[in-house]
């Protein structure tokens, strides 16, 4: 995608020019912002495993929106299904990491794409305590590739 590399070059180029050269510092979201975009949107079209999170009720049946889930049943946050829904994320066949900016992310608030940014589907290696313990370590070798 010949558009995104040079859209890339640019702030990488930019980002040597302000910091002196690029290092931990230089590389974090607020000074590349379109270099965390790639990488998101790398994550969404081929994602590190189909599913974020697994998760099941052990407690008791659970009701959402009026339907009723059975007590040990399983929960499947399905990230790949959900960031290739056209009905989620416009052209999801389209790799276009404009749609990880700040303000297409603020735009979506308040539309059923907004479910694309919410933690347990925008971060590739889930979250909280089951979080992968490689994630720090395969995101950091990501932006300085």
């Amino acid at each position: 995608n010949p558009e995104v590399q040079e859209k890339l070059h640019a702030e990488l180029a930019e980002t040597i020019l302000n910091h002196g050269a690029l290092h931990s510092e230089s590389l974090r979201k607020k000074h590349v912002p379109y270099l965390h975009a790639i990488l998101r949107e790398t994550h969404r079209i081929t994602p590190s495993t189909p599913t974020s999170v697994m998760k099941e009720n052990s407690l008791s049946d659970i009701e959402i929106h009026g339907s009723i889930v059975p007590k040990d049943s399983l929960f499947l946050m399905d990230s790949y299904s959900v960031g290739m829904d056209s009905a989620i994320v416009d052209e999801p066949n389209a790799y276009r990491p404009e749609r990880w900016l700040p303000r297409e992310v603020e735009a979506r608030k308040g539309t059923p794409g907004e479910i694309v940014d919410h933690p347990f589907y925008r971060d590739a290696f889930s979250q909280g305590s089951r979080k992968c313990p490689g994630s720090r370590v395969a995101n950091n070798e990501a932006l300085i590739m």
